[in-house]
């Protein structure tokens, strides 16, 4: 029987095929998912007994196939020690057996996110697990995870699966799912709010400490845990307002704040949201994975550190809310969605990608349409509007194309011998064009961050009830 869910999930489908395989942007130059880059480096590095979180991570890289090696184009390493012995045994590999193996976890990882996220959200059918993996891959900061190779998707499945084993009391599988979110600690973070029971308490608290006491034995001791974390505030400090950067106090040094003033704007922010949130949540009536669906839509407005594929994390909430919301709240969820769903930045740095940008946009809202349980209403069309926005709004902006880091460099650059790893890839940004004031880059970041609030406040309002009540 030809229903309009099953119509929606069609031209999903189709729309998907049709903009993975017919209009793929012009690729860019250097290696496969180039995050992978650092990890691997700094695998080899620290097994043959050399700092990871230093400038020597470049004799590696440099080998690499698709790397300029005339010049310094060092992607520095600042990962939590404890996945050094992972980096470590990939290293072990030819690179380009490591980026396939790493490849087929970070499928994996996707996987967990899109089909752990429906489980909590009851989806059971065919039907809502077609429409959870269009809407992943249509997803812009989970596929720009994925190839990219960051971390950051394993460790939005760990939150994700720490929410799925502690709700079918998995005391080990939650252990081990905590384990993996701590490989981005800043969004593992989000695990603070499913603290609500002893299970979680001790599951958490078991991978925190087992991920600090080998931390600190991988990199030999207290004093190299302590040069671990000043490497880390260097580089925060090095990156806090670079274009790459999706946080609140990055867009308004963009508009032409002060870096003072930008920071403090974010600090702000940060603290009335965190406030609301808290002041919400401490009420009855959120089940434990909807808090951390909600900390999970609340981090990106509130982290100093972030990049695009960071929100991915938002994944769950937005599946949550659309399987959740009614009428409105719906519409809200679902426009929301797709909002976060557009790499608005990506709009800049890929002139050739617009076309594919907008069609997948539309892919993501029919998707999120067939992922409702109520009865679809003309209001269900209106997240096409966030795709036609795209369509008319993308070609005007790739007349405006940002630089992308490291082929603004050019062939010969060299950076200082005085210079830290957190120093060189300041000066690359620099050099880049990255790191001065630029406020269309800016409204872009902008919108990812408004489609980020609005996904915060509807499920501040979508989750407060119990399911059977929603």
């Amino acid at each position: 029987m030809v229903t309009p869910r099953r119509v929606a999930l069609f031209a999903s489908a189709l729309l998907t095929l049709v903009a993975l395989f017919f209009l793929r942007p012009v690729p860019t130059p250097g290696p496969p998912m180039r995050d992978f880059e650092a990890y691997y480096a700094a695998g080899k590095t620290w097994a043959l007994g050399g700092n990871p979180y230093s400038r020597e991570v470049w004799r590696t890289e440099r080998t690499i196939p698709g790397v300029v090696a005339t010049r310094d184009e060092l992607l520095p390493f600042v990962g939590p020690p404890f996945s050094l012995p992972l980096w470590a045994a990939l290293a072990a590999l030819p690179f380009r057996t490591a980026v396939l193996l790493w490849g087929a976890v970070l499928t994996l990882a996707a996987g967990a996110v899109a089909f752990g996220s429906l489980h909590l959200g009851r989806g059971k059918d065919a039907a809502s697990y077609a429409g959870a993996a269009l809407l992943a891959v249509s997803f812009g900061p989970l596929t720009s995870a994925v190839a990219l190779g960051q971390a950051a998707l394993v460790a939005c499945a760990g939150v994700v699966l720490t929410a799925v084993a502690l709700r079918a009391g998995r005391a080990r599988s939650a252990i081990a799912a905590a384990l993996a979110a701590a490989l981005q600690p800043n969004v593992g973070i989000a695990l603070v709010a499913r603290l609500t029971s002893l299970r979680a308490w001790f599951a958490i608290g078991v991978a925190a400490a087992i991920a600090l006491a080998a931390s600190v034995a991988a990199v030999g001791g207290l004093a190299g845990f302590d040069a671990y974390l000043a490497a880390l505030a260097r580089h925060a400090d090095a990156e806090r307002s670079i274009l790459i950067q999706t946080t609140l106090a990055s867009v308004a040094f963009g508009f032409g704040a002060s870096q003072l003033a930008a920071r403090e704007i974010g600090v702000a922010v940060a603290a009335i949201v965190i406030g609301i949130t808290a002041w919400i949540l401490r009420e009855r009536g959120f089940a434990p994975e909807s808090r951390v669906a909600v900390a999970c839509a609340v981090l990106p407005l509130v982290l100093p550190f972030s990049h695009e594929h960071d929100l991915a994390v938002t994944f769950l909430p937005a599946v949550l809310c659309l399987r959740r919301a009614r009428r409105a709240l719906w519409i809200a969820a679902a426009c929301a969605t797709v909002v976060v769903a557009v790499d608005w930045l990506g709009l800049a740095q890929r002139p050739t990608g617009v076309a594919q940008s907008a069609v997948l946009a539309l892919s993501a809202g029919l998707a999120a349409t067939a992922l409702s349980r109520g009865r679809l209403f003309p209001g269900a069309l209106a997240p096409l509007a966030v795709a036609a926005t795209v369509a008319l709004a993308g070609p005007a902006i790739a007349q405006h194309a940002v630089h992308v880091w490291p082929d603004a460099l050019g062939a010969t650059f060299s950076a200082p011998q005085t210079l830290d790893a957190a120093g060189v890839w300041q000066l690359e940004q620099e050099r880049s064009g990255l790191a001065a004031p630029a406020a269309l880059p800016a409204a872009l970041r902008m919108c990812s961050l408004a489609g980020c609030a609005a996904l915060w406040a509807t499920s501040l309002a979508a989750l407060r009830k119990p399911e059977d009540a929603a």
